[in-house]
């Protein structure tokens, strides 16, 4: 009866060891695969030509972040993997208090690559920091990512728009508001923000703007812009359409169509400000070098025609027309030559002025030396 009771008890204990080291198992297991995860799961893209670059975030997620973790990640694509890079490295710290770590894989495909499906993963195994910690943790906690690229030769071009604003400006100040200035300058600016979906370079054939008074009663002005910067495959940019504009101080709505070809694929409507100068906080969109550029090709220009009328003599000529001729293509420069003008007086002034202390400042020495 003992040696029965025995084995039921051997038994017994046998069977608790299994059943306690399973619930073990896939109970730690359970914990370490909620406890970390990505997303998206995957680095995937079937439209890619030979010479691209393709981006995506990855973004690395824990349920909590007690303490810093260590990523090792390793790709397994062999036909690829020198295409394939990490922006933070192959190794790299999850920071104690983060418990989303973004990442950013690219993907430049060669220009000589071979059309076809390329397939593999990115192993990521995290560790702790502290050598201390339990050997099990950086088995247990780990993903892939899965790899699927396409390269093809067939161009798709094509684009989302996500967002479209008309920022307010103000009107120019002195010498831009001069006409053969302003001309060049004065412009309402429609910043559309961009996503090309496609697998070439691309942007919308052309921009219109028309713009109303604020009731939307009378139509003011219609522009249209062609000249738009490309955008990179698979990448998001900010691009802005220019319109040359005479509108004065005031409030207007803008309607915004951009197409795609033939096509209008968004229309916006849009409030907008002209101010005057110095009213806005920042001013508006900035010029840049460009009004200093157009200033030195006025002067370059005024300078050739002033030789050019030197040389055919023309102080022998008489008529009024002459010297409104020369009084406009001078009249730009006007503020400048009196400014000159202004500061050569105020130097001459400061000079005697000078010269008057020097001369009392002797005269009392003498003064002195005499007594």
């Amino acid at each position: 009866m003992i040696t029965i009771f025995s084995k039921i008890s051997r038994n017994l204990q046998y069977y608790f060891l299994i059943c306690l080291t399973m619930a073990a198992v896939f109970g730690f297991s359970h914990n370490a695969s909620a406890g970390f995860g990505i997303s998206p799961p995957y680095l995937k893209n079937q439209q890619l030509v030979p010479g691209s670059k393709y981006e995506q975030q990855i973004t690395l997620l824990r349920s909590s972040a007690e303490e810093d973790l260590k990523a090792n990640l390793k790709v397994n694509a062999p036909e690829i993997a020198s295409w394939i890079s990490i922006d933070k490295g192959e190794e790299f710290i999850l920071p104690k208090g983060q418990v989303q770590v973004p990442m950013l894989v690219t993907v430049n495909v060669p220009k000589n690559a071979e059309l076809g499906n390329y397939k593999g993963n990115i192993n990521i195994k995290i560790s702790s920091v502290n050598t201390q910690a339990a050997a099990g943790v950086a088995i247990a906690l780990g993903a892939r990512i899965d790899i699927d690229l396409t390269l093809t030769n067939v161009a798709n071009s094509d684009f989302v728009v996500k967002t479209a604003a008309i920022p307010d400006f103000e009107l120019l100040k002195w010498p831009w508001k001069w006409k053969i200035f302003s001309y060049f300058l004065q412009r309402v600016s429609v910043v559309l923000n961009i996503e090309n979906i496609g697998n070439v370079k691309t942007a919308p054939s052309k921009v219109s703007l028309e713009v109303f008074d604020i009731g939307k009663t009378k139509q003011l002005q219609l522009s249209v812009d062609k000249s738009l910067d490309k955008i990179d495959s698979f990448s998001t940019k900010e691009i802005t359409a220019h319109f040359r504009t005479d509108l004065d101080i005031g409030q207007y709505w803008g309607k915004v169509k951009v197409y795609k070809g033939n096509d209008i694929v968004n229309v916006y409507e849009i409030a907008f400000t002209i101010a005057k100068p110095g009213e806005l906080p920042n001013g508006g969109p900035s010029l840049g070098l460009y009004p200093w550029l157009l200033l030195g090709g006025y002067i370059i220009i005024l300078i050739v025609v002033l030789f050019i009328l030197i040389k055919i003599k023309i102080w022998r000529l008489t008529g009024k027309g002459v010297v409104v001729i020369l009084g406009q293509l001078v009249r730009p420069l006007r503020p400048i030559f009196g400014g000159l003008f202004r500061a050569l007086g105020g130097i001459k002034a400061a000079f005697w002025r000078w010269v008057g202390k020097q001369a009392s400042k002797y005269s009392d020495d003498k003064s002195r030396k005499d007594r």
